[in-house]
């Protein structure tokens, strides 16, 4: 790690169809040595949900070089920060037990985008 603010990683949650299906895109797993692709598939195993990795960004803000980004169906945000932070009281939900995750607090960005609720 180097000096100065730590990197963040972030989670974009955005409507999908009909503002009723969500999808929870992640980024800046790099930074901190979590290999994207074994990370979303311990996800889609966790919360049974489909995810997938893109390596371009059409339409939205550039990736840095040699960083993917995770996308995984519905909004998983809240779990997300749980299981990456390995806190599992943060979450009502099973798959957040059992960690092997411990990022620090404060790193995580969430940015609900236009027709997301912001409590469930």
């Amino acid at each position: 790690m180097k000096r100065g603010e730590p990197p963040k990683v972030s989670f974009a949650v955005e409507a999908r169809q009909n503002k009723r299906k969500f999808i929870t895109r992640v980024r800046g797993l790099e930074s901190y040595h979590i290999n994207p692709e074994v990370f979303a598939s311990d996800v889609s195993k966790r919360f049974a949900c489909s995810s997938s990795i893109e390596k371009d960004a059409a339409g939205r803000e550039a990736l840095k070089k040699g960083h993917v980004e995770c996308v995984f169906q519905g909004n998983l945000a809240d779990e997300l920060t749980a299981l990456l932070l390995g806190d599992e009281r943060l979450c009502s939900h099973g798959g957040c037990k059992n960690s092997n995750y411990a990022l620090p607090k404060g790193i995580f960005n969430i940015d609900l985008k236009k027709g997301v609720p912001k409590g469930r």
